[in-house]
């Protein structure tokens, strides 16, 4: 019963190691493929028997839950274009007085692990009325310590739009530093609600 009991831990702990990576396509048992991202990573530590110390090596670095498939699919595009940065979308469409949250992601280019910092800002508008710098608010990781080298991270980017916030397109920007390691140009149209 005990050499049993440890290789269905072996199977289970393998199994969800392969749906957190984000590499599984498609099981038997599964019909949509986003599915791996709602894996209970939990599972394997509910065990009560006396093969606990199998799942002592097994742990998940730099995450407390599993990406969401939109962040897992922005990983993927930052690896398979060698990207230094890129965001889920150029292009955002929120109405106002309501926030939309989406991702951005970084990888390390640089021969030795770094530091990196985010800065996210609205400069122009096309309605005379609005006011770029304080209609649209942004919430995010503001700066990642000692990013290794080739390593890709993801991060949540809140845009919520004031009260104030003129229906028109605005131009906004991310810097990523320090020394301009990359930017990037993207939009925000406020829509009425």
């Amino acid at each position: 019963m005990g050499d049993k009991m440890k290789k269905i831990m072996f199977l289970v702990l393998v199994l969800s190691l392969f749906l957190i990576s984000g590499c599984a396509e498609q099981t038997e048992n599964e019909e949509d493929s986003s599915e791996p991202a709602d894996v209970n990573v939990q599972g394997p530590d509910d065990n009560t028997g006396d093969d606990s110390d199998l799942t002592e090596p097994i742990e998940i670095v730099g995450e407390k839950e599993p990406e969401s498939a939109e962040a897992a699919q922005l990983r993927e595009t930052i690896a398979d274009r060698k990207n230094k940065f890129a965001m889920t979308t150029s292009s955002i469409k929120i109405e106002r007085r309501n926030q939309e949250t989406l991702f951005f992601g970084i990888m390390n280019q640089r021969d030795e692990a770094s530091d990196f910092t985010f800065e996210f800002s609205c400069y122009e508008a096309m309605h005379s009325a609005a006011k770029p710098e304080t209609d649209i608010i942004f919430e995010y990781t503001d700066e990642i310590e000692n990013l290794e080298k080739d390593i890709i991270e993801v991060f949540p980017l809140t845009i919520k739009l004031t009260e104030d916030a003129v229906p028109t397109q605005y131009k906004c920007r991310a810097v990523i530093g320090p020394e301009n390691y990359a930017t990037m140009a993207f939009g925000i149209t406020v829509l009425n609600p």
